[in-house]
């Protein structure tokens, strides 16, 4: 396809995702690198265990693919090509220098040039987001139980109970506000970029509020989203165990899972940053010393985790980055969410 005498595959938008791909891979497989400890490093001459927690994460990828694939209404692509959109998703969000919302409205483009309509693309991704943040909230709940089960700290108990009720309190907000329309000024606020930027007219007419309050009164498949949402957290505790287990420093499972869990929720709690950089790593220092990990050891799971990501994210990248040049967007719709990104 050419557009004023130019071909769109060589365009300078391609070249700046070219880049913005290679920088986030260097920057990421760098940093692991320089902050790889002895004890890291003795595990990863195992050879098997970036293998083997890549596979696990992949698995973990799979089953939110799933999760989102049950969301969205037929006709509807096949749960593989969901599977390869998280793929490509969490590959971003993982290597690339933007932030999860960066990564979800690429989410939001391929899914739309796999034929879901652009206002079902996005109240489906807003609604397996919200079942995600519940879901994470139910395991970092197991979390703290196993937690206190071990302790006796009273202190323990008031800052758990705090965290907790904030992180309800924000997804019960978030609910609300989808439900009292807060799609409908996201909808209005395209209408207006509309009268001053020349985007596409089906951007500009996308209707999200209504695709979404359709998708929440399928409870059935909400509830086979959060079974996949949650079984993907649970394995994350089995990463845990397999990385310690390498390094010579294993853990009894409930005590991979407080670390994990907390951690995680860390992470989501700096999904602002990009690639959770800084924040996955204190999360896991702070998690791993309430079981008694030291920080070099929380510090080789965190960087071990960073040589995964650089390991299955990259194809990923290079998957996502050969769809782009094999497929340029024809579709206006394709468009209007390309001029976004």
């Amino acid at each position: 396809m050419k557009r004023l005498g130019i071909d769109e595959r060589s365009s300078p938008s391609r070249l700046v995702r070219a880049g913005f791909v290679l920088g986030g891979v260097i920057v990421t497989g760098a940093c692991a690198w320089y902050a790889l400890t002895g004890t890291g490093r003795v595990a990863l001459s195992s050879g098997w265990v970036i293998p083997a927690i890549g596979l696990l994460q992949l698995v973990q990828q799979a089953g939110c693919g799933c999760a989102w694939h049950a969301l969205v209404e037929r006709p509807r692509p096949s749960r593989r090509y969901f599977v390869w959109m998280r793929w490509i998703r969490s590959s971003v969000a993982a290597l690339v220098p933007v932030s999860g919302v960066g990564a979800a409205l690429i989410a939001v483009r391929l899914s739309i040039r796999g034929g879901i309509e652009m206002g079902m693309a996005g109240a489906s991704l807003t609604l397996d987001a919200t079942v995600e943040m519940i879901t994470q909230i139910a395991f970092t709940a197991i979390g703290i139980g196993l937690l206190l089960a071990h302790t006796s700290d009273p202190h323990m108990l008031g800052w758990s109970l705090c965290g907790l009720s904030l992180a309800v309190l924000a997804v019960a907000l978030f609910i609300a506000a989808q439900r009292w329309g807060g799609l409908r000024l996201v909808e209005l606020g395209l209408r207006r970029l509309a009268k001053r930027w020349p985007i596409p007219s089906r951007l500009a007419e996308a209707k999200l509020h209504d695709p979404l309050l359709r998708l929440y009164r399928n409870r059935r498949a909400a509830a086979v989203a959060a079974s996949y949402h949650l079984g993907a957290w649970l394995l994350g505790a089995g990463e845990v165990w397999l990385v310690l287990f390498a390094i010579g420093h294993p853990l009894s499972l409930a005590d991979c899972m407080i670390v994990e869990s907390l951690s995680m929720a860390a992470r989501s709690a700096g999904f602002f940053v990009p690639g959770g950089l800084g924040v996955q790593e204190g999360g896991l220092v702070m998690a791993g010393g309430l079981v008694g990990l030291s920080p070099e050891t929380a510090i080789a799971i965190a960087v071990l985790k960073r040589l995964r990501d650089v390991a299955i994210g990259v194809p990923g990248l290079l998957t996502w980055l050969w769809a782009e040049g094999r497929h340029p967007p024809a579709d206006a719709r394709v468009k209007g969410i390309q001029s976004l990104l």
